[in-house]
């Protein structure tokens, strides 16, 4: 398979975005210790990014993005398995969202892959492996993942359907543009 130098442009934006809002831009909330909860548009990137380039590249764009920001602002130890969760992300939306092929993506297809991809990853699989790695109870962030979740899911959907939009629209001025 060959990447476009398109795909890896935006990938890498994809990824510092990632990185800023996961790190930075974001409000962290501790559990005996150990960041249990993160609120903000952190995996908005990376949903994106499996919604625009594909399940690969999406679920690439995550894995980067977690091994950078661990590198370059690092809390706490470094587990792989939260880098594959940040991976599956883009995976998830990918493959919902019909695998980068996001001009004949129907608005219900990218609602569906930000929710399950928000629902499996940060409401099922991260509480599990909070509990697996540091034995914080499932049910004890739940709650709160269920409000945060409640509130963030419309926004994605706002914002991505705002940005895949825009984005046909530039695609077809594109090729009007280029067949004359």
């Amino acid at each position: 398979m060959t990447v476009s130098v398109r795909s890896i442009t935006l990938m890498a934006i994809f990824i510092a975005l990632n990185m800023i809002l996961s790190r930075i831009c974001s409000v962290h909330i501790p559990f005996e210790g150990v960041e249990s909860i993160r609120i903000g548009f952190g995996t908005l990137p990376l949903v994106l990014s499996g919604i625009l380039l594909g399940a690969r590249l999406g679920f690439l764009a995550g894995l980067i993005g977690d091994v950078l920001g661990f590198i370059l602002a690092p809390s706490g130890i470094f587990l792989p398995t939260f880098t594959i969760a940040a991976g599956l992300h883009g995976f998830l939306a990918g493959i919902i969202a019909g695998g980068g092929n996001y001009k004949d993506c129907l608005r219900w297809r990218m609602y569906l892959a930000i929710a399950v991809s928000q629902i499996l990853v940060a409401m099922i699989l991260v509480p599990c492996l909070l509990q697996w790695h540091f034995g914080i109870p499932f049910w004890v962030t739940l709650p709160a993942r269920l409000i945060t979740q409640g509130i963030l899911i419309p926004i994605y959907c706002m914002l991505i359907y705002a940005v895949v939009d825009r984005l046909k629209f530039c695609y077809r001025e594109q090729s009007v543009g280029s067949s004359q």
